[in-house]
């Protein structure tokens, strides 16, 4: 006795169903279209433009633009300004990615810990964070005078109050912050942690907490002190925290530009010390008007921080892995 299968129909409303999925492809495009708009016109058009323009040897008030190819990119290499800007951020960079992300996680370590006024404690530590940085250069500007600045002041009295406990030091010598080549650009650094060390804070915080409390009463129970459950438990857990805070510290050090534009007022400095490559860039594009240069200055900039980046994701993730 032969079955005879019928085929099953497909149930009410499927075929619109199939054509509403469509659809909503073409919507969520519809959705992305003004932010892809916006992408284009304002971040892919310029970048792409900018590169054409570092290919020509483009003066402001040149009414030709001739082609020159890697010309501008062969000068900057060449150019010993060049790689002393490039040594002054690398510099600089050493001394604030480090030292700033230390101070944020012992901050952050501090604050987890605070019950009585928290709130006003992370408000006071994130504050200078949200301050221009024009603001923030005047200010240590003043803090950093040589005659009149309070941090040489300080310093002063704290030195004569150990001589007055009978310590044999000398009579303090104002210290030149900003006119020593030495102290420049460790000056710099000094005030770019204060003013950034609360943003990394939050973020240490945020992944501080997000860490289950078993795990420290776990540690406890066992015997760990406080610096065993620190190198146990709460640094492996931060490791994706800290990737973040380093990737992003770098592309900001390498950026640095306001603090030696604000504290010597568009020069670089005494002996070109606080000379970076951004101010570089923008002493050639919009002082000497050698637009082109000042690209290709740029775009190695780009390819210098792109070749660090990797780095650093490569490291961590092959020390994770491990």
């Amino acid at each position: 006795m032969s079955t005879i299968t019928k085929p099953i129909a497909a149930p009410t409303g499927a075929k619109s169903l199939i054509v509403r999925r469509r659809d909503d492809g073409w919507s969520g495009w519809l959705f992305a279209l003004p932010h892809l708009v916006l992408f284009a016109v304002f971040l892919l058009i310029p970048t792409l433009y900018g590169f054409f323009i570092s290919l020509h040897r483009w003066h402001v008030l040149a009414k030709t633009h001739p082609f020159i190819g890697l010309g501008n990119y062969g000068a900057a290499l060449s150019d010993d300004i060049f790689w002393l800007a490039l040594r002054n951020t690398v510099y600089f960079v050493v001394l604030v990615v480090p030292l700033g992300n230390l101070v944020s996680l012992l901050l952050a370590l501090g604050l987890s810990g605070v019950r009585a006024l928290a709130t006003f404690y992370k408000v006071a530590f994130y504050l200078p964070v949200i301050i221009s940085i024009a603001v923030v250069a005047v200010l240590w500007q003043w803090l950093y005078n040589t005659q009149v600045g309070l941090l040489n002041l300080y310093l002063q009295a704290a030195v004569d109050g150990l001589r007055q406990l009978g310590l044999p030091l000398p009579p303090f010598q104002p210290i030149p912050w900003l006119n020593d080549p030495r102290l420049v650009m460790p000056s710099i650094a000094l005030m770019s942690i204060w003013w950034g060390a609360g943003g990394n804070m939050i973020l240490y915080l945020a992944g501080i907490n997000n860490i289950p409390p078993d795990y420290y009463e776990a540690a406890t129970i066992d015997g760990a002190n406080g610096w065993q459950r620190f190198w146990a438990i709460t640094w492996p857990l931060l490791r994706p925290t800290t990737l973040f805070c380093l990737v992003f510290s770098v592309l900001g050090a390498f950026q640095i530009f306001g603090q030696s534009y604000v504290l010597f007022g568009g020069a670089a400095g005494p002996h070109r010390a606080g000379l970076t490559l951004v101010l570089y860039m923008y002493q050639q594009g919009f002082s000497e008007y050698e637009i082109g240069y000042g690209t290709a200055v740029a775009y190695l900039l780009f390819a210098i921080v792109l070749l660090l980046t990797a780095a650093q994701f490569r490291l961590l993730r092959d020390r994770e892995a491990s």
